[in-house]
């Protein structure tokens, strides 16, 4: 019964009122209960049960890997992220936001998954003022050898860098702008002048160049370097951006930052007789991926719609959510690798999202009846998927089926 409370409210786009889940109870096992006491349902030990669903999900998920171009050189290949939204302010004690300007209270849902495979290994909520960069040291007992991590420069750390080298796993992520950067030259260890790599560069009319140097101010790692010339316009808008949050907490932008702030940087462990200059920059555009699940849980799951509630019951409903998530994604994950094999083609993630949302009540009712009917619900899934559910490829840019099959060494 709860369950099937919390499957009700969770597939609908906005939140069911405690009235509203007291009259489908009654409807649905013809108990009659108040709103009052659906409230009391939801306490610390329903909030325990709930999550431990969600680790129960993720340990049995099914997963088929894909072994075409570069990813026959990695186990997995780990994208992660973090979405944030706000929630209602009473809930602030429990998750703090960022307070000033932004909300008391919110959420910060960090996530990670296994493009190649298509496996969940990461799914966390926790506070929004938990810093991504934090995320790294308590999870880096996860990473596998054999691993590519792709991250985003809110979980660069150079501790976690050298900690995965050190596990035998690889990496490509973007650099920080603070980190220190040393060509080792006649035995000596020389910072790189980024203004003087500038100068060349355009002089030169280079777009790209790579070196082989050493991050860390004390522990050096060596990483090969990727310096890409970004457009005059996108300096410009990132200086005035970094000037204004600057000004605002009573700093000056140091030349070394707007030196840096020139290029996009990319550092990876991974050996250059695996993946050249040219392969590293476009395999780091993969981590885009997660971007458009985030876009999709919102847009299409709704996992930001919430109304004022307890804390209990919000956690509750957010888990629940998550599980739907789960559930859909390893659906479509299945059917990516199979449809893919036979075809050479890739479902669209967005559009797969919304017919499994559109079929989400029929699935919540497969559920709740020991999941009677689930072969058939799948099957019907499965003919729209063939039939409308392709990604299509933007023009002139590199889309996903390209990036996954880049040709390699």
């Amino acid at each position: 019964m709860l369950i099937d409370s919390l499957l009700y409210d969770a597939c609908s786009q906005s939140t069911k009122s405690l009235n509203q889940i007291a009259v489908n109870v009654d409807k649905n096992f013809n108990v009659d209960i108040t709103k009052q006491g659906v409230s009391q349902r939801f306490t610390a030990g329903t909030v325990k049960y709930i999550q431990t669903l969600i680790g129960n999900l993720m340990s049995v998920q099914i997963t088929r890997s894909i072994d075409i171009g570069w990813f026959k050189y990695f186990n997995r290949v780990l994208i992660k992220d973090s979405t944030k939204f706000d929630v209602s302010e009473n809930m602030a004690k429990q998750l703090p936001g960022f307070g000033g300007n932004a909300s008391e209270a919110g959420v910060s849902i960090q996530y990670e998954f296994d493009i190649k495979a298509g496996e969940t290994t990461d799914l966390n909520i926790t506070p929004a003022n938990r810093p991504d960069a934090r995320d790294t040291s308590e999870t880096l007992h996860k990473v596998r050898q054999g691993d590519l991590i792709i991250r985003d420069l809110g979980y660069s750390s150079l501790v976690f860098f050298a900690a995965i080298h050190k596990i035998g796993a690889y990496f490509i992520a973007r650099l920080n702008a603070s980190a220190n950067v040393y060509e080792l030259k006649q035995n000596k260890f020389i910072e790189l002048d980024f203004e003087q790599i500038y100068k060349l560069m355009k002089k030169g009319k280079i777009q790209r160049i790579e070196k082989n140097v050493y991050i860390g101010k004390k522990d050096k790692l060596p990483v090969r370097i990727i310096i890409e010339l970004i457009p005059e316009e996108v300096v410009n808008k990132r200086l005035r951006k970094v000037n204004n949050e600057n000004k605002k907490n009573g700093h000056n932008t140091s030349d070394k930052y707007k030196s840096r702030n020139k290029f996009n940087i990319f550092i990876t462990n991974v050996e250059d007789n695996k993946l050249e200059t040219d392969v590293i920059v476009k395999i780091y555009k993969i981590r885009w991926q997660v971007e458009l699940i985030f876009k999709a849980w919102k847009s299409i799951f709704g996992i930001d719609n919430n109304n004022k509630m307890k804390y209990e019951r919000f956690i509750c409903l957010l888990n629940v959510r998550l599980i739907l998530i789960l559930i859909n994604w390893d659906m479509f994950m299945q059917k990516r690798q199979q449809l893919y094999m036979q075809t050479k083609k890739l479902l669209s993630v967005n559009k797969c999202f919304k017919t499994m949302q559109d079929n989400s009540p029929e699935l919540s009712q497969i559920l709740t009846n020991n999941c009677k009917g689930l072969i058939n619900w799948l099957k019907d899934i499965t003919q729209l998927f063939e039939k409308h559910h392709w990604l299509e490829k933007k023009k002139d840019k590199l889309g996903l089926a390209e990036i996954m099959t880049l040709n390699v060494l």
